[in-house]
């Protein structure tokens, strides 16, 4: 019985994980994929707004992203 409740309070990707077995690696080079060539200008605009974000309060000599 005391394994019965141990079980039902798994995290959900570990049951989900248990449940389906192995990923397809050809969906996952498919996602992979599809992130890397998303929309360019949008993560270039991205990007500069979080390198802006943290350089803001960094002394000069000491921007981590100049």
């Amino acid at each position: 019985m005391a394994d019965m409740a141990s079980s039902d309070n798994q995290h959900p990707v570990q049951r989900e994980r248990v449940r389906t077995g192995r990923t397809d690696p050809r969906a996952l080079a498919r996602l992979l994929d599809e992130w890397m060539h998303d929309n360019e200008t949008e993560q270039r605009e991205t990007f500069e707004t979080e390198r802006r974000a943290l350089d803001e309060n960094r002394p000069a000599g000491y921007k981590l992203l100049a």
